[in-house]
C-alpha cells in the first residue's frame, strides 16, 4: 500500500511534505506528511484500507464531516493508541475544522509510530461531499460541555449511578491555540453513550481550589435503540444559613460531596449528613419559591429585638440564590426559613 501511494505521489500530485516535530527530525523518527485535499480525494476513491479521521468534537462531527470519516476528537489522542486506529500501518487521512487540530493529532500519531499519516487541512476548504449526522445514522450519544481554565479553573468528574446503563469518555478542548498557558481556557465535553435501555443518575462534580464547588445532576434515559436524552435534576448542591436573632441560631453549611452531603454546624468539623434531610431542604425551597430571594438585600435600622439572615444556596441545575436582611425580610420568609431552621435542628449527622 506504501509503495503505491509513494509511486502515485511521485507521479506529479502536489504534496507539501511536513513532519511531525516541524523541524529537524532523527534518522529513523516516524513523520507525517501534508497532502493538499485534491490528492486526499483521489486517496479516498481507492480500495487500499485507508481511513479517514474526523479530529474535531462531536457536535461538530455531527453537524457535517466528509463521507465514511470516522470520529477520534484531538483531545481524546495521548499516549497510547486510540482504540479506533489499530492498525499502525495503515493509510490514515487526517482532517479538523481549520487545520490546526489536524496537525496536532498527526504529529501525536506519528510520534507513537504510525507510518502512514497524511493530514489535508480543513473541512472549511473542502468542496467535497459532506453528510450530517441527520442524513446519516442519527446521534445516538449526548453531551454535557462545562467551561474551566487551567491554574485554578474547575476539575470536573462525571459519575453514573448504573454503568450498566450508560458509559462516559470526556476530553478537553482548548480550540484552536496553539500554545497553552495558566490561565488558558478549555471545555471539558462528556459524551455519553448508551448499553442498554434504563433510566439512571449522572452526576458531574466541578472542583477548584479557589472557587466554590460547581455541581450538576441528570437523569439519563436510554431508550430501546440506545438514544441518550438527559434531563437535569434539582438538587442541593451547597447550602449555607446563618441567622441571628434575640435567640441563639445554628449556622448550617452543606456541601454535596462524591461520598455524600456532609455538614458543619457554627463551622465545626463536617460530618456526614444523611440525603434526607437535604431532599427536604430542596422540598422546602420549591414550595415556598426561595429562588425569587435571588439578590435580596436589604435591611431597616433602630428596631428592637430584631432578626437578620444570610442565606446561599447552589442547586445542581445551576440555580444560585444569595439573600441577606437585617430586620428586612423577602416574601414567605418566617414559615420558609423556621421549617429550613427546624429540619437541620432535628438532624441526625451520620457517623
Amino acid at each position: 500500500m506504501k509503495r503505491l501511494l509513494t509511486v502515485m505521489l511521485a507521479a506529479g500530485l502536489i504534496v507539501l511534505a511536513g513532519c511531525a516535530s516541524g523541524g529537524d527530525t532523527m534518522e529513523g523518527e516516524n513523520t507525517f506528511t501534508q497532502i493538499d485535499q485534491e490528492t486526499a480525494k483521489e486517496i479516498m476513491t481507492r480500495d487500499d484500507g485507508h481511513v479517514v479521521v474526523d479530529v474535531r468534537r462531536q457536535d461538530e462531527y455531527d453537524a457535517g464531516h466528509i463521507p465514511g470519516a470516522i470520529l477520534v476528537p484531538n483531545e481524546s489522542i495521548g499516549s497510547s493508541p486510540p482504540e479506533a486506529l489499530p492498525d499502525d500501518h495503515q493509510i490514515i487521512l487526517i482532517y479538523c475544522r481549520s487545520g490546526n487540530r489536524s496537525k496536532q493529532a498527526a504529529e501525536k500519531l506519528a510520534g507513537m509510530g504510525y507510518t502512514n499519516v497524511y493530514e489535508f487541512g480543513g473541512i472549511t476548504d473542502w468542496t467535497g461531499e459532506v453528510v450530517t449526522a441527520e442524513e446519516g445514522q442519527a446521534a445516538k450519544t449526548a453531551e454535557l460541555t462545562f467551561s474551566s481554565f487551567d491554574g485554578g479553573g474547575h476539575e470536573y468528574t462525571a459519575e453514573i449511578e448504573d454503568p450498566s446503563i450508560l458509559t462516559c469518555t470526556s476530553v478537553r478542548d482548548y480550540g484552536e491555540r496553539d500554545e497553552l498557558e495558566d490561565g488558558s481556557p478549555y471545555r471539558v465535553i462528556f459524551t455519553f453513550t448508551g448499553v442498554k435501555p434504563g433510566a439512571t443518575t449522572v452526576n458531574i462534580y466541578g472542583r477548584s481550589p479557589i472557587m466554590e464547588n460547581d455541581d450538576a445532576s441528570y437523569t439519563a434515559v436510554v431508550d430501546e435503540d440506545l438514544a441518550v436524552t438527559l434531563r437535569a435534576k434539582r438538587a442541593v448542591s451547597t447550602f449555607f444559613l446563618s441567622r441571628n436573632g434575640e435567640i441563639h441560631y445554628d449556622a448550617y453549611r452543606i456541601t454535596r460531596e462524591q461520598d455524600g452531603y456532609h455538614v458543619s454546624v457554627n463551622d465545626g468539623e463536617a460530618q456526614s449528613m444523611d440525603r434526607e434531610t437535604a431532599d427536604a431542604l430542596m422540598q422546602i425551597i420549591d414550595e415556598y419559591d426561595v429562588a425569587r430571594w435571588d439578590g435580596f438585600s436589604e435591611s431597616e435600622e433602630h428596631v428592637l429585638d430584631g432578626e437578620g439572615f444570610w442565606l446561599e444556596i447552589a442547586l445542581t441545575d445551576g440555580t444560585r440564590i444569595t439573600a441577606r436582611g437585617e430586620n428586612a425580610f423577602p416574601e414567605n420568609y418566617f414559615p420558609a426559613i423556621s421549617r429550613m431552621q427546624e429540619t437541620l435542628d432535628a438532624m441526625s449527622p451520620e457517623p
